[in-house]
């Protein structure tokens, strides 16, 4: 498969995956994401829907994906019996806020909103399409790089039952506008599309073989709690090789011991020192070793640990360790 489909295969699973997330939970939007699957979904909506099974209409949400996906070119050149896309994402918690921002425009303005979910929190709130956020829970959105980033970390870290206030402008005029958004907990996903072969790298841990003792996943799904001090990581390499495809947060291995290398990903906000000395260090100097025990059956879970008292020690990269937080038990086969 050339360079070129291995690209749109992969952004075809991004959007396979954001679908799925909402088939499995519920219409909701991502505070800095367009909402997914709405259109896939469509002829699911509605009093018949209420009527179908979980599994009846997870298929029927699929196969309307996969047949949109299809249907505009999004695998490419790539023939059905080449296709094959293996994605894995953990057990998480999102907010269902039902609020759609734009996360692509140039102004420095604040966050603008696009639409409103009607019934979704964000309308009982009182926010509106048009509406720009300047503020939540007091974190400045104007003026500031990445601000719809910014307002979707605040919306995944915060706590379920906390309350979230928005500074918002509307027709020139400042007003706050309050409520407390409600949680959808989703369960993992390990879903395999097609009889290809798969996308990963000549032996990468997407492809391991289970083993005698049985496997388990390793995963830098960033899914920590900033408020114990543990941030998003990247796992660049487990025992060696360089896990693939490209965008995959999950990785089958063998059960028992793995050494990782892993990078921080921690947000700029979080630190007491600038990006140019943050990525003055090269080469290996980037990232650090981890061995961690991997159960049969268990997703373990990979952060980058914000050491408080160290934040300020950049050069020796003393402000970061990588550290297995969470560990899930999920069947591996």
């Amino acid at each position: 498969m050339s360079s070129q489909n291995h690209t749109t295969v992969r952004l075809a699973a991004r959007t396979l995956a954001l679908a799925l997330a909402v088939a499995a939970g519920g219409a909701h939007a991502d505070a800095a994401t367009p909402l997914a699957g709405s259109v896939a979904g469509a002829a699911l909506r509605g009093d018949a829907a209420a009527s179908v099974g979980a599994e009846q209409r997870l298929r029927a949400e699929l196969r309307a994906v996969m047949t949109e996906l299809v249907e505009s070119g999004a695998f490419g050149s790539a023939p059905p019996h080449e296709i094959r896309l293996d994605i894995d994402a953990p057990a998480q918690r999102v907010s269902n806020l039902g609020l759609l921002v734009d996360s692509a425009r140039d102004d420095r303005d604040g966050v603008h909103v696009l639409g409103i979910t009607p019934g979704g929190a964000a309308e009982k709130m009182g926010l509106r399409s048009g509406d720009v956020l300047l503020a939540v829970n007091g974190t400045t959105l104007a003026n500031t790089d990445g601000a719809a980033a910014t307002l979707r970390q605040s919306i995944e870290q915060l706590p379920d039952g906390a309350r979230l206030a928005f500074e918002v402008q509307r027709d020139g005029r400042r007003q706050t506008l309050a409520g407390t958004p409600s949680s959808v907990y989703l369960p993992a996903m390990h879903l395999t599309v097609g009889d290809g072969t798969r996308l990963a790298s000549n032996g990468g841990a997407g492809a391991m073989p289970a083993g005698e003792a049985g496997c388990g996943r390793l995963s830098d799904f960033d899914v920590a709690p900033r408020g114990e001090h543990l941030h998003a990581a990247k796992i660049i390499s487990i025992d060696g090789v360089s896990p693939g495809p490209t965008g995959t947060r999950a990785f089958r291995v063998s059960a028992g011991r793995h050494s990782i290398k892993v990078a921080e990903q921690i947000e700029s906000r979080y630190l007491s020192f600038n990006d140019r000395a943050r990525n003055s260090a090269i080469g290996s100097d980037r990232y650090k070793t981890l061995d961690v025990d991997v159960p049969p059956d268990t997703t373990v879970l990979i952060a980058a640990r914000l050491n408080e008292d160290k934040r300020s020690e950049w050069k020796d990269g003393a402000y970061w360790d990588p550290v297995a937080w969470k560990q899930t038990a999920e069947a591996c086969h």
